[in-house]
Formats: structure tokens, sequence, C-alpha cells
């Protein structure tokens, strides 16, 4: 499994490729843009250029970009919807233009007021069609685009949808083209959902398997957890540190289903955590 982590862009695009060799990556992921913002300036011929010979220059990789957190497809509001689409719309068009493979998203929420329609499930599954809409939107515009859309599991919370391999099995059964989607697996977020990687890894992947095509898989976010299983909380840990110890961390990197998957790391601390958690893995892979 090549190695990497969430790196700082600060200063330029190009400075994560510098970052992520710093911290003795294989790869890395990204923001393209401030997360937090709607808008950005248009990519410069001069950025486009700069990052992307950086890149081949390093020869890290496969990269990925995550999305902004404001987006949110599963809105029921026509007007969010839609400025929702355009937002995702516009990522995917930065991430083609940056000549990067992935563009990694959260499903969305169904934002339902009514707190004790949070788990119902007519609710849920008309958010996933219309996660599954725009998604179709996205891709009936970006034709010939060789990025890839991977959809990421949610920890579930609020009116999160996308927490269980189902209801990312629902969205990918409606894209039109699914030849254009992969999938990326966040630890902690299985974890906060219910999925119990300490006590059935085995049975975690026979689910998977059974509902969404393995060969979709294409990274994983490698992520400890300070909150408790099922507790539908996204609160992120060190390895090591966190609720599901390091032995679910070995059962990963030595599954040799997962060597051709892509790790990123997004714990807290920074590169100087980075660097001797990436090293660990290494030595977890070993045995």
């Amino acid at each position: 499994m090549k190695l990497g982590a969430h790196v700082s862009v600060a200063g330029g695009l190009h400075n994560g490729v510098a970052e992520a060799l710093a911290i003795g990556a294989d790869t890395f992921q990204m923001f393209s843009k401030n997360q937090r913002q709607w808008i950005a300036k248009p990519l410069t011929d001069e950025q486009r250029d700069q990052f992307r010979t950086a890149l081949a220059e390093s020869g890290l990789g496969p990269v990925m970009i995550h999305d902004s957190y404001l987006i949110n497809m599963g809105s029921p509001d026509e007007t969010k919807g839609k400025r929702a689409q355009h937002a995702f719309l516009e990522e995917y068009r930065r991430c083609e233009a940056l000549g990067v493979p992935y563009l990694n998203f959260h499903p969305g929420s169904h934002t339902h007021l009514n707190k004790a329609m949070r788990d119902d499930r007519t609710t849920r599954e008309a958010a996933l069609e219309r996660i599954a809409g725009h998604i179709n939107t996205t891709l009936a515009k970006t034709e010939g685009f060789e990025s890839l859309l991977v959809l990421e599991n949610a920890a579930g919370q609020g009116t999160n949808v996308g927490i269980t391999f189902g209801e990312l099995a629902h969205i990918l059964e409606r894209v039109d083209d699914p030849s254009r989607m992969g999938v990326c697996i966040d630890t902690q977020h299985a974890w906060a959902a219910g999925y119990d990687w300490a006590g059935d890894y085995t049975g975690i992947w026979d689910e998977f398997d059974s509902l969404i095509d393995r060969d979709r898989l294409v990274g994983m976010h490698l992520n400890d957890s300070l909150s408790d299983r099922g507790s539908r909380v996204d609160r992120h840990a060190n390895h090591g540190e966190g609720k599901l110890g390091e032995s679910v961390f070995a059962s990963i990197m030595q599954d040799s289903r997962l060597e051709d998957v892509a790790g990123y790391l997004e714990t807290p601390g920074g590169p100087d955590r980075w660097r001797p958690e990436i090293a660990r893995l290494r030595e977890l892979a070993e045995g």
C-alpha cells in the first residue's frame, strides 16, 4: 500500500508535493482551494504547470484531492442543491486540470429538521437519489475527463447519509457511468458508523465485497478514532492513541487484497506526527 497524508498547500499547490516528500510519503491528499469557501479564483496556467511539474518530478502518487466541506449534494433545497452541484463541478474541473486521478467527496446530508427523521429510510434514500442525480449531471458535463470521482463513507454525524456500504452502493447503482467512480473507506468513519474493525475485520470486507465491487476501492483514510464505535461522531486520532488499536492497522497493512489501494492519513499533529506514523505503518506491513 502506498502511504501519504493530507498535506498543506499553503503558499501554492506545488508546496503539497514538497511536504509529502518531507514526511517520507509515497503519495498525498490535498485541497485544491480553500475548503471552507465556495468561490475560488480560477487556476492560472502557471499554477497548473508548476504543480504538474513538481508532481511529475517527485514520482509521488496516486494523488487525491478532497473537495470542499461546504458541498452537500443531498440537500432537498433546490437552490442549495444547485449551488452544491456547481461547486462540485468546479472541484472536478480543477482536479482534471491538475492531472490528479482522484477527487474524493463526502456524500452529503438529508438535513431534515425533525431529529426523529434522522434514520427514516425514505428520507435517507431520497437524499441518496439526489446525490446520484448531481453526480450524473457532473459526469454529463465532463465527458472525456480521466479523473475518478471517489465516494467516501461518512461517520454519520447529524443527518449524514452514505454511512453504510449499502448506502454507498445505493448511490453507485444509480450512476450512469460507474467506470468513472471509485470508493474511499475512512476507517474512523466506518468505526463511528458501527463497523467493528477490531472484532469483525473479515466480516467488514465480506459485506463490502457483497455490495460494492472491490476493484472500485481506490483509497483508504487510515485514521484512528477518539470516539466510540457506533457513536456517529467524526473525531480522528493518531495511531495508537484511539479506539481502533494498532492491530487493526496491522491487519490492513498485511492484507494482500489492499496492496494496490492508496492509504492517506488525516490524523492530527501535522508533519511531525505523520512521518513516524507512516514509518510505523510500513513496519506493520512487514509483520
